[in-house]
């Protein structure tokens, strides 16, 4: 449910974020693929991150009155799948979670092999390994700016469905 709400394989590879994390990814490539303990700065923000993000979804769940969350709850017209709004940004912030969540087991998975040299052949692997788990990391922080946008789209909405709630109260 949740990836089809999202948008499957073709909204993810379509995310201006996804390509951000891959810009980032390749200037950022001397920390990640020369030795260094890029685990560390994954493993030192994520729990942050992750900690805002929850409590962020528990205020977002907890916004309006009863009348605006059913406002939220109907499909989105503008959007073909029928998704709600609602759905929408829980969607958002479901995959951000998921995203810092494997971000973050990468990277203590990784950080549990530093001391161990791995076989000549393997090098590639674990040079490629060291990308992707770094590469999670900075998909997770370009991720914030997603769920940031979707949090401001709402807002703006209710101030909409505010100002319209007062005018009708006027008459």
């Amino acid at each position: 449910m949740y990836w089809l709400a999202y948008g499957g394989a073709c909204a993810l590879l379509r995310s201006a974020y996804l390509h951000a994390a891959i810009v980032l990814l390749a200037m950022t490539f001397p920390l990640w693929a020369k030795g260094g303990a890029w685990w560390e700065v994954p493993i030192s923000s994520l729990p942050t991150m992750l900690g805002f993000t929850v409590a962020a979804l528990a205020v977002f769940i907890g916004f309006g009155d009863e009348d605006y969350r059913a406002l939220l709850a109907q499909p989105d017209e503008a959007d073909k799948s029928g998704v709600s709004i609602y759905v929408s940004l829980c969607t958002t912030f479901v995959h951000f979670i998921i995203v810092q969540a494997l971000a973050f087991s990468f990277a203590i998975v990784a950080s549990s092999w530093k001391a161990v040299a791995p076989p000549e052949w393997l090098v590639p692997f674990v040079i490629i390994g060291c990308g992707l788990g770094f590469f999670l990391f900075l998909y997770a922080v370009t991720s914030i700016v997603a769920v940031t946008m979707h949090i401001y789209r709402i807002s703006q909405m209710y101030s909409a469905y505010h100002a319209i709630k007062s005018k009708s109260a006027n008459l």
